[in-house]
């Protein structure tokens, strides 16, 4: 499990060497972040129609533009 390398300020003696980031840690790290570089690449694309704005019913007044366009 550990690891000795030498250490060439040490004339050879060895020194322990902690282990690397596992590589389930890493590919982690790489879907989290490119997951979130689609969303802010979504979010950014869709107009900035996105919030708790959009569900709280409040946007009344376009309905009558929607309806309209549907007759």
């Amino acid at each position: 499990m550990t690891e000795s390398v030498p250490d060439p300020e040490r004339n050879g003696e060895t020194s322990w060497v902690p282990p690397g980031m596992p590589r389930w840690v890493k590919m982690s790290l790489v879907v989290v972040l490119i997951l979130a570089v689609v969303l802010v690449v979504v979010m950014a694309l869709s107009g900035g129609e996105h919030g708790p704005g959009l569900h709280t019913g409040a946007s009344t007044q376009a309905l009558p533009a929607v309806a309209s366009e549907l007759r």
